[in-house]
């Protein structure tokens, strides 16, 4: 029995031993698009979990800021804009602004009773007025963006304050983006209106942030992902041989080889 044992192990030393085997290689493909999608993935998935961290803090942190900051500045804008809205009016605009005579530079749209005019247009600014002075149900002018820039920069819609007066402006300097001031309600909104887009401005760096992150988290894991197997470049195989003691015990050794 002991020599058929011996016979035995002696022919499984002799078989083919095992092919090489290179260790298997990550793919940068797969590292990029992860990174891509949430950076620090490709970067956990290189094994490289320190930076992983650290882009992902990054995500983090760039979120919380774009949406701290979009939301001030939402709420800024709602605020700024129902501030105008309380003391800007249409009606007490339109009894001192005449195209012909005073400073027109921008466009507006009035409303009579659903029927739209542009008073800084002349021809449709007195067909306007006609209408009106022939009687109204409601007056009202189009609040868009443009309106609300409007009203707090230029002298055209300065009448439509309600403390306004005739002589109380402050004619600034536009060339150095000091802008006029007609009335103490229009500065307070100019300022207004000024500090929701300085937040919605921030709110935009960073969201940029957050697009330069997922590029470079994705360029950094494609590169750390081809280094780590270049580096990496290396194969393995297994061994075994018999194995037969001094007390006549025998048994099998095997174990496995790495080349770099």
């Amino acid at each position: 029995m002991k020599r058929l044992l011996i016979t035995l192990l002696l022919l499984y030393s002799l078989l083919p031993a095992q092919i090489p085997e290179r260790i298997r290689a990550k793919s940068p493909v797969l590292g990029v698009a992860l990174s891509a999608l949430l950076p620090g993935a490709g970067q956990w998935y290189a094994e490289s979990k320190g930076m992983a961290v650290l882009y992902l803090t990054l995500e983090a942190a760039g979120i919380g800021g774009n949406v701290y900051f979009l939301r001030k500045g939402t709420e800024g804008v709602s605020e700024y804009e129902q501030y105008a809205d309380n003391h800007w009016s249409v009606s007490k605009w339109l009894e001192i602004y005449n195209p012909v005579s005073d400073p027109t530079t921008h466009t507006a749209t009035v409303y009579v009773d659903n029927r739209s005019y542009s008073p800084q247009i002349p021809q449709s600014y007195n067909a306007m007025i006609a209408d009106i002075q022939d009687g109204y149900l409601s007056l009202s002018i189009l609040r868009d963006y443009h309106f609300y820039e409007n009203i707090g920069k230029y002298e055209q819609f300065k009448a439509g304050w309600d403390d306004w007066a005739p002589g109380t402006e402050d004619p600034g300097n536009p060339l150095e983006g000091i802008y006029p001031t007609y009335s103490e309600n229009q500065s307070v909104y100019a300022l207004m209106r000024r500090s929701a887009n300085d937040l919605l401005k921030i709110s935009g760096y960073f969201g940029t942030a957050l697009f330069f992150n997922h590029f470079i988290s994705a360029i950094d894991a494609g590169f750390r992902i081809r280094n780590r197997n270049e580096k990496q470049g290396l194969t393995y195989s297994f061994y075994s041989a018999p194995l037969i003691g001094e007390t006549g015990l025998a048994g099998i050794r095997g174990g496995i080889n790495i080349r770099f």
